[in-house]
């Protein structure tokens, strides 16, 4: 009877043990917790991801080409919502329709990140695959997944102004000399590989640039956005003929101006929709321009510089600066265009809109 009420008599001391145990536990857990915590941050920065770059918009401008770490995000907000049900070659594929496939192996807006230092900073898929901890087949077909899903994204967006915008938003340089340009228009090309075939050598063959291209039509409004983006046309193709083949005659309306360069002999195919067009002036038989051609000349030249800036943008995406493989002239239209759309948002071309 002694020995049992002694018993009974430790076991509060007992308790009060094991409650003073298991909150010291607790407590240690705690920092544990926090430690892992900070473990986990340090990582996060330490790797390479967008998350790392979030307070330096001079390195986001860098990768990506967007000005600022809040125009990036605000870019991806928009598109999130549609980017989270992609179904693509990179999932694997499900018994049930409505399901993605297998879990990413990367935040989504890592993905979107990885795409654009494709296109912005021109990296190697094995670069690529390294930084960000993936198989080469997973960097190729994660590209050409996001490559087919801005491109859908961005061409929904409707680019072309009506007229009254492009009044409204008209700088005053083309306010006072050309009030009714509606869009300046120009062509640019990008080198690929030659490939075996001759005829589709030939076809690819620029005269121009002396290589093997692909030629495409931009079009921006006076204040320099991009409105207008034609598909690729093989290098061989005139300005005429890939004005005539592109569409845009299709959206002016009557009584717009359109400004151009000299390679755009196009006055007639405008005039069947009472489009005026301004071009500089030829010399044809005469031995010089007069003063009036001269000062128009050059009036035009200082408007036009635009488009020639909102080219320069596009090829900052270096990854056209080697030729584009013959493998991904598949998806290299989608590839061109959203690069060239992305420069919607890289802030104005002109300094007084």
């Amino acid at each position: 009877m002694l020995l049992l009420g002694e018993l009974n008599s430790n076991q509060p001391n007992i308790q009060s043990q094991e409650n003073e145990n298991t909150v010291e536990l607790l407590s240690k857990l705690s920092i544990q917790e926090t430690r892992v915590k900070e473990l986990e941050s340090q990582l996060q920065l330490e790797r390479f991801g967008l998350q790392r770059f979030t307070n330096d918009d001079s390195m986001i401008q860098f990768y990506t080409g967007f000005p600022s770490y809040s125009t990036l995000t605000c870019f991806y907000e928009f598109i999130a919502p549609s980017a989270q049900n992609i179904q693509s070659a990179y999932y694997v594929p499900s018994e049930t329709t409505h399901c993605s496939g297998r879990p990413r192996c990367m935040q989504l807006i890592d993905e979107f990140f990885l795409f654009l230092c494709k296109l912005r900073v021109g990296l190697l898929d094995m670069d690529l695959a390294v930084r960000f901890n993936c198989s080469l087949p997973t960097i190729s077909r994660k590209i050409i997944t996001w490559a087919n899903f801005l491109y859908f994204v961005l061409g929904s967006i409707p680019f072309w102004l009506p007229r009254c915008e492009v009044q409204r938003l008209m700088p005053d340089c083309f306010r006072e000399n050309y009030p009714r340009t509606r869009v300046i228009i120009d062509c640019t090309e990008i080198r690929t590989q030659h490939p075996a075939s001759l005829v589709a050598n030939s076809m690819l063959f620029s005269s121009y640039k002396g290589t093997n291209t692909l030629k495409c039509l931009i079009g921006i409004a006076p204040h320099g956005v991009v409105t207008f983006v034609s598909s690729l046309y093989t290098g061989c193709i005139s300005d005429v003929e890939l004005f005539k083949l592109c569409g845009l005659l299709n959206l002016l309306d009557e009584n717009d101006d359109v400004m151009a360069d000299k390679g755009f002999t196009i006055k007639s195919l405008l005039q069947s929709k009472q489009v005026t067009l301004n071009i500089p002036a030829f010399l044809s038989a005469k031995r010089q321009f007069s003063p009036s051609e001269v000062s128009e000349t050059e009036r035009i030249a200082s408007l036009r510089i635009h488009i020639e800036r909102v080219n320069r943008r596009i090829k900052e995406f270096h990854f056209f600066d080697s030729p584009v493989p013959l493998n991904l002239l598949g998806s290299v239209n989608q590839l061109w265009t959203v690069c060239t759309l992305l420069t919607n948002f890289q802030g104005p071309i002109v300094k007084k809109f």
